[in-house]
Order: structure tokens, then C-alpha cells, then sequence
């Protein structure tokens, strides 16, 4: 056992150098452009904005940056290929822009801070097709995204409409239309603010609400860019009421992380710590299956050996209370373990958590359960939100406890909103999570343990109409349920 553990911790450490050493050498470049002030129109609030704190935070991932606000064509085009020749030797590139766009005939095209559009022939000599910049960076052997914030409202629209004439106004598009995947290099994805044909909002705050999320998602730590445009799209689309719901076209050729973070613990194990050597394994996200795999072997034959044989490895791990909480349990019965691992399987659930509740919290107040580095590394999303599998009642216990914390979601209706979301951005972002305004099961447990006690219990209508059967004792025992998910969470995996 502990010679096959030390060879599961060399590969885990070998890993993590090859992780960090691809991370090290990779050259990433950025092209932002944030146009705001057009001569021709009502100038936008936000777009500067959008390109300066997407500039600072491509330059926090190690970007090389060529930035560009207020430009008018000849700006536009000189700095497009000042990019584009320092793209053609990157590992990574990425176009952001934050202004007017418009589609015509099915192309779309970027508009310059100058672009009056007084007659016919305009587009061509005062635009940036998009198709153009995309086809420039496919020349390169490298991942190319593109973040188009670019579906404003347009008033240039309308003087493109009149200088075309009746036979084709029809041709200029609300939004901007989907366009084809340049498939150079290894892919493309690109991001549009809304969906094709849409108009997207600039925002009443700081930022639009996509370049927010953007800003809020783009560092996800070990997070494939997939998965973070899926939170950027909650956010906007919560954000916005509903009204807005950013689109992707992707052709990549594997996964692609922007923030990869080797996160490290010296351990010890008997080999190691008989040569006063020390090694190192990775805690963060990634490593999660590595996790549960030994700590389900040390649950599967309930012996105190097995759990410290997880703590070795993982000593900081998301199981790591438990953990520890289960060595003390079996030493304390002086049996090994064996027999509370067969009486814990003949008993139900619900009962075990209940008896691990009222054995582990102390009755003078709530038992708050601990704001780990592994909790911390977990940002929640819609998918881990739908595992939680939450019916009215439990979201408006949720929406009960956030009130309770002082995140106030006004009404407890169970129906959710963007109050509600916001009330959850607002709580994580006062316990140091990653403010996604989604929940996953440890933040959820995390909720339920802080506002024990402290809560009105909340009740759907459609489960109170039905008295005298069974899904009434059901519904009637959801407020509690987040009290039996808490003694879960102490006497069992938390993300079991």
C-alpha cells in the first residue's frame, strides 16, 4: 500500500512540473480595442472602459497587449497588423473589442470612432470586417479567440439604411450574424456579447454586462475556456433579466486553459519521511478525482490506516476534515473500523446525517463549517447548481438564508431572479469564493451551516395544498433538509 501510494504521488508531482513548465514558455498576445467616442453618433459610456480593465487583466494571465482606444480607421488597421505580425509566432491570441458593430449581407463589421456612412460606398472605406481579423490570426499555429462585444445599439445603422436606398436597406442587420470559424492553427472559438441578430446592452455601471463577466471568469483557475464562457453566459443572461444571451462558435482542438495553477503541499509519506525527503502534490480543482479515490478506498473498507494514508497525500484535500473526523470515530470504537462500516451501510441516509448532526454540533451555537483552500478552488457554475437538484421549496429556504446573512433577495418566493443571483454573488464574494452566483454542493452546505437556526423556513404553495399524503410529510420536511445535507457534510463526503 504505502510503496503503490508513493508511486501514485511521484506521477502527481511529475505532472504537475510538465503543467507548470508549458505554462511558463507559452507566448500569449492580446489585441484590444475599445471604441467609444464616435464622431457621428452618440458616443458609448463603456467601451473604453471594457478595453482598459480587459487590458489589465490579459496583462495579469501573461499577455503581451496591443490596446488601442477611440481609434478611428487608419488606427484600426495600423494596429491590426502590428498584431498581426507579432501573432504569427504565439501560442495563444486573443481580440477584444468593445464598441459599434453592424452586419450587412450576412458580414460583420467593426466600426471605427470616425465611420459616417454617408453614402453607399462607406462600408467598404470606413469598416473593419471582422472576417478580416479572424483570417489574420488563423495564419498563426496558435489557440485564436476572439471576444466581440460589439451588438450595441447602432445609430450608424440607420444612416448605412438611407445611403443604401430601398433596394437594399434590408441588407443591414440588427446585431451581428453568425459567421464562419476560421480553422488555422489549433482552432478558433469566438464569443459574441448576444445572440446573432441581437442587440446587446452597454450597461448602466462601469462595464457591460458581458465584458463584467468576462472580467469576473476569464482568470478561472484550471478552468477550460469552454466552461468559462458557460458562466459568462449565466451572468449576463441573469444580469440582464433574461434579455441577453451571449453566443459561441467554437472549432478548438483540445481544452484551453488561460489561468493553469499548480497549486502545491509538501507531504510526507513513510518512504519520504524515512529519507528526511519531502514531495509535493497538487490540491487544486484537477486533482479532485485523485482525491476521491482514496478517500473512497479508506470509506469502502472503513479502516483508520486508509484515512491517513489520504491525509499524507492530501493533508489541506476537501475531505480532509472528514478525514480526520473518521480516524477519531474508529479509534474511539477500538474495533478497526470494519463493524461502523457495515452498520453505516444497513442505516438510512437521512438517519445517518441526522445522528451525525446532533453528535457534532455544539448546541450553543451553529457549527460553521470551515472556508477551506480546496473549497475556495471550486467555483460553482449552472452545472454544479442542477446537481443540487432544487425544487421551489429549497429555493426559497436558499433565498430564506441569504436574507438571513444580510444578502438581502427581497421576497421568499422560491422563484429565482436576478435579486436572488446577485444575493449569491454578494455572499460569496463576502466568504472569498468566486462570485459566480451560482452553487455548487460544499457552498450550498457551507449556507446551510451558517444560518442554521437563523431562518424562516419556506414552503412552496403547491406542496401546502396537499394535505394528508405523503408529499406533504415531504415538502414539510424540506426546511430541514438543509440541517441533514449539514450532517452529511460532517460525517460524510461533502460532494458525495
Amino acid at each position: 500500500m504505502h510503496k503503490l501510494r508513493f508511486i501514485f504521488t511521484a506521477c502527481i508531482v511529475l505532472f504537475a512540473a510538465a503543467m507548470t513548465a508549458n505554462a511558463s514558455t507559452e507566448r500569449k498576445i492580446a489585441l484590444v480595442i475599445g471604441n467609444g467616442a464616435y464622431m457621428h453618433a452618440a458616443p458609448l459610456a463603456n467601451p473604453v472602459n471594457d478595453a482598459k480593465a480587459m487590458t489589465s487583466k490579459l496583462q495579469s494571465l501573461g499577455f503581451e497587449t496591443y490596446t488601442g482606444f477611440d481609434l478611428d480607421k487608419i488606427g484600426m488597421e495600423r494596429l491590426l497588423r502590428d498584431f498581426s505580425r507579432a501573432s504569427r509566432s504565439s501560442d495563444v491570441n486573443i481580440f477584444f473589442y468593445a464598441g459599434h458593430g453592424m452586419a450587412v449581407e450576412g458580414v460583420n463589421y467593426l466600426v471605427p470612432v470616425d465611420a459616417a456612412f454617408a453614402d453607399e460606398t462607406s462600408l467598404d472605406f470606413e469598416a473593419v470586417p471582422v472576417d478580416f481579423v479572424t483570417r489574420q490570426m488563423s495564419l498563426s499555429d496558435a489557440v485564436n479567440l476572439v471576444f466581440l462585444d460589439a451588438c450595441r445599439d447602432n445609430p450608424l445603422s440607420a444612416n448605412l439604411t438611407r445611403s443604401l436606398g430601398s433596394t437594399r436597406s434590408a441588407a443591414v442587420q440588427n446585431g451581428l450574424a453568425e459567421m464562419k470559424v476560421h480553422t488555422g492553427g489549433k482552432g478558433m472559438a469566438i464569443a459574441f456579447a448576444t445572440s446573432p441578430g441581437q442587440v446587446a446592452l452597454d450597461g448602466e455601471g462601469v462595464n457591460s454586462p458581458f465584458t463584467s463577466a468576462l472580467l469576473r471568469h476569464l482568470d478561472a483557475e484550471n478552468t477550460d475556456i469552454a466552461e468559462v464562457f458557460t458562466r459568462v453566459t449565466g451572468d449576463v443572461y441573469n444580469a440582464t433579466e433574461e434579455q441577453q444571451r451571449p453566443w459561441l462558435n467554437v472549432s478548438l482542438t483540445g481544452p484551453v486553459m488561460l489561468n493553469p495553477v499548480n497549486r502545491v503541499q509538501p507531504i510526507q509519506n513513510d518512504v519520504t519521511a524515512s529519507a528526511n525527503a519531502t514531495a509535493t502534490a497538487p490540491v487544486a480543482g484537477r486533482m479532485l478525482e485523485e482525491q476521491k479515490m482514496l478517500f473512497d478506498l479508506a470509506r469502502d473498507t472503513g479502516d483508520a490506516e486508509d484515512y491517513r494514508a489520504y491525509l499524507e497525500s492530501f493533508p489541506q484535500g476537501l475531505y480532509a476534515n472528514n478525514a480526520r473526523r473518521m480516524i477519531r470515530k474508529l479509534e474511539g470504537s477500538g474495533n478497526g473500523g470494519f463493524e461502523v462500516a457495515a452498520a453505516r451501510t444497513q442505516q438510512p441516509a437521512v438517519n445517518s446525517a441526522q445522528n451525525s448532526r446532533s453528535a457534532a454540533i455544539n448546541e450553543a451555537g451553529p457549527l460553521v463549517l470551515p472556508i477551506s483552500a480546496s473549497l475556495r478552488s471550486l467555483p460553482a457554475n449552472q452545472a454544479t447548481e442542477a446537481q443540487l437538484d432544487l425544487d421551489r421549496t429549497l429555493r426559497g429556504n436558499i433565498q430564506a438564508r441569504l436574507n438571513a446573512t444580510g444578502n438581502n433577495v427581497g421576497g421568499v418566493d422560491g422563484k429565482w431572479g436576478g435579486k436572488t443571483r446577485t444575493g449569491i454573488t454578494n455572499w460569496q464574494l463576502s466568504k472569498g469564493l468566486t462570485p459566480t452566483g451560482y452553487l455548487n454542493r460544499p457552498q450550498y452546505q457551507l449556507l446551510v451551516s451558517e444560518t442554521e437556526g437563523r431562518y424562516t423556513p419556506y414552503v412552496a404553495p403547491q406542496a401546502t395544498a396537499r394535505k394528508g399524503t405523503s408529499r406533504k410529510s415531504n415538502n414539510n420536511n424540506n426546511g430541514n433538509l438543509g440541517a441533514a445535507l449539514l450532517g452529511v457534510a460532517i460525517g460524510t463526503i461533502l460532494a458525495k
